[in-house]
């Protein structure tokens, strides 16, 4: 059966890898990040499995997160690449996401935003 109501979204979550640039990019990129990643520990390490029902906090979407673009992440390291896991709650609008998404068309290949989910 195919349902026709519309999912509540509550935040869209990008996975956002960038090199060589400016502090001023960074900050822009950073702003409303979740974690940043720069070595595979951290994704090696999480071993964390997410609570459930009001216990459920950032860490535990983290946690999912990391599940989500563990390969990704992975694959950016070896090449180089910090990584950002950005999650936007849906009160901003789509303004973020926007300016989020034309900076790889400016930057080219040192800003790759990876994936894009919503929740």
């Amino acid at each position: 059966m195919i349902s026709l109501v519309k999912p509540k979204i509550k935040y869209k979550v990008l996975l956002i890898a960038y090199k060589d640039v400016d502090k001023k990019i960074k900050d822009i990129i950073t702003k409303y990040s979740v974690l940043n990643i720069q070595d595979k520990d951290i994704v090696l390490r999480q071993t964390k499995y997410p609570g459930s029902g009001r216990s459920f906090d950032l860490n535990d979407r983290i946690s999912i997160y990391l599940g989500w673009f563990k390969d990704r992440i992975v694959e950016k390291l070896d090449k180089g690449y910090t990584l950002d896991i950005i999650e936007i709650h849906k009160s901003y609008g789509n303004r973020i996401e926007q300016v989020l998404s034309a900076l790889p068309l400016i930057y080219g290949d040192d800003i790759v935003v990876l994936d894009m989910q919503e929740v």
